[in-house]
């Protein structure tokens, strides 16, 4: 039985994320401390396969250690105030018989926190963007990363520069939800009625 107490307006926060877009530019404004326990306690919150947590979560807001990983990330166009670089703590994981070489559940688990902190940063009023195109290697030296932690994801995060959005004329038609939905059996993107 769910707990009514927990419930969100389901439309309300449907809509939150249909206006959700990622940002790439930021204004200098830092993100506080409290915007970041938020983010990551979000992220914390997300599902775990097996309710293992094989990931761990390091809050980047230093300008000279953020300008480092941003050099060893082409997917990182623009430095922003602050970062969370998502890893696996392999030693646990592989305890844990999640061994990250043969199994993906940490990387499912690298995505459900992501996508929960996404959510909490849009719902703060942030903007953020996933960064995957980075040196693992790069990055790990950069950070002074024990061994055992594989940063497998960045999220950056800060105050969006307002951007005004142009409708271009030769952009793809736009996917809906019934493009990407099946009903029943594959190819049926309707329900059928009745059932």
């Amino acid at each position: 039985m769910t707990d009514k107490s927990v419930l969100v307006d389901a439309d309300a926060l449907l809509g939150m994320m249909r206006k959700r877009r990622v940002a790439r530019q930021f204004t200098g404004e830092p993100v506080s401390v409290a915007d970041l326990q938020k983010i990551v306690e979000a992220g914390r919150w997300a599902t775990s396969g097996g309710m293992r947590y094989p990931h761990r979560f390091l809050v980047v807001r230093d300008p000279k250690r953020i300008s480092l990983v941003r050099a060893a990330s082409p997917g990182m166009i623009w430095e922003p105030p602050a970062l969370i670089v998502l890893m696996i703590e392999t030693e646990q994981a592989n305890e844990d018989s999640m061994h990250v070489e043969h199994w993906n559940v940490h990387s499912i688990d690298i995505g459900t926190a992501a996508m929960s902190m996404t959510t909490m940063a849009q719902s703060l009023g942030l903007g953020s963007c996933p960064v995957t195109s980075f040196s693992k290697a790069a990055v790990s030296a950069m950070l002074e990363l024990p061994s055992n932690l594989s940063p497998e994801f960045i999220l950056i995060l800060g105050h969006p520069l307002p951007v005004k959005r142009v409708v271009n004329p030769n952009a793809p038609k736009p996917i809906t939800v019934r493009d990407l939905t099946y009903w029943e059996r594959a190819g049926q993107h309707d329900p059928e009625l009745g059932n």
